[in-house]
């Protein structure tokens, strides 16, 4: 055998042993992506609009949520209910999937009020709300106010 077909033999088997190798080392990675309650971590800044049926009042909100991490979260509302400024705070849990989406449950825990999406790595949310069936969500979006940041304050 001549160093040249010797050299193309040991092309062939390297080339699929390195293929090999970078599947494998790349499995792990795709597999952990998934979302958990950890996912949602520190503040996020929130705005909101929905209208509530049947009379069509108009509401508009902002809000600081402030995750745990552990499925708890504090929150500190600004809502403007067809002109009427509320100030108000509430408290509850969530609770995320694997897949990324979950629920929020507001007014202590009572209540289902959001599904959410989480993208760009527990960045930012997207929400619909949920309960009480009377209210029409128009636009729900979420972002971490300080990203990089999993503190609890």
């Amino acid at each position: 055998m001549t160093n040249t077909q010797t050299t193309a033999i040991r092309r062939m088997l390297v080339s699929p042993a390195l293929a090999a190798m970078l599947v494998v080392c790349a499995a792990p990675r795709s597999q952990a992506r998934e979302c958990s309650n950890a996912t949602l971590k520190g503040a996020y800044g929130f705005t909101a609009g929905s209208i509530i049926l049947p009379a069509g009042t108009l509401r508009s909100a902002i809000v600081r949520w402030q995750f745990d991490g552990n499925g708890n979260f504090t929150n500190v509302i600004i809502q403007n209910n067809n002109g009427t400024v509320v100030h108000a705070t509430d408290t509850g849990t969530y609770a995320v999937n694997a897949d990324c989406t979950g629920k929020i449950f507001t007014d202590g825990s009572t209540k289902t009020g959001f599904e959410i999406l989480i993208v760009d790595a527990g960045n930012e949310f997207y929400s619909v709300r949920t309960d009480p069936p009377t209210v029409l969500s128009l636009f729900n979006t979420a972002k971490k106010i300080f990203p990089g940041d999993d503190s609890d304050q």
